[in-house]
């Protein structure tokens, strides 16, 4: 009898909708990278070279930001007090700045095979102390991360960032002293 109603089919639908969003969730970058991301796309300059576009998908609205500095320090909701960026092709372990951190459960081992597979990857590191507060990877095609990799890292103060488009993508440079009050 259930077979003719369709329960069965429904529950399977909806079973299988549940299972799917439940394995998607551990695909979308947390609120702090994604919000460093929307900002660097809010705030970075175009490529004056950049062919026309073909399409309007592709045109982006420019002009909507009041400055162009990238202030990390109030896209992230939590409490930190360095940042570490591993570029790509980087070795997690050789990295200065992250020996003898504590990572939450295996995200080295993971972070180390993903880098290692495909040179796409780059990592940010957020820390409080001694701890990893947050980690993520960022995609080489959303940004180029390369001259934000220090020894030191940055401090909340100083991880303020410039972006322009070069080449159909983004690349981020630290700014230098004195800081912009806007980020104060």
């Amino acid at each position: 009898m259930k077979w003719r109603n369709g329960h069965v089919l429904v529950l399977g639908l909806a079973l299988s909708l549940i299972v799917g969003w439940l394995i998607y969730r551990n695909f979308i970058p947390d609120q702090w990278l994604r919000n460093f991301a929307a900002d660097i796309a809010l705030r970075g300059t175009p490529d004056p070279n950049a062919p026309l576009p073909t399409d309007s998908r592709q045109v982006t609205p420019r002009g909507l930001a009041d400055h162009p500095y990238i202030c990390l320090r109030k896209l992230v909701p939590f409490s930190w007090d360095r940042m570490i960026v591993v570029p790509s092709g980087g070795d997690l372990q050789r990295t200065p700045g992250l020996g003898g951190v504590v990572w939450p459960d295996d995200m080295p081992e993971k972070y180390r095979a993903e880098m290692a597979s495909d040179r796409r990857y780059q990592l940010i590191v957020l820390l409080k102390g001694d701890r990893v507060v947050g980690s993520d990877l960022f995609y080489t095609f959303w940004g180029d991360l390369s001259a934000l990799a220090r020894p030191d890292g940055f401090i909340p103060e100083t991880a303020i960032f410039t972006a322009v488009v070069r080449n159909g993508r983004y690349v981020l440079t630290p700014v230098e002293p004195p800081f912009p009050p806007v980020c104060s």
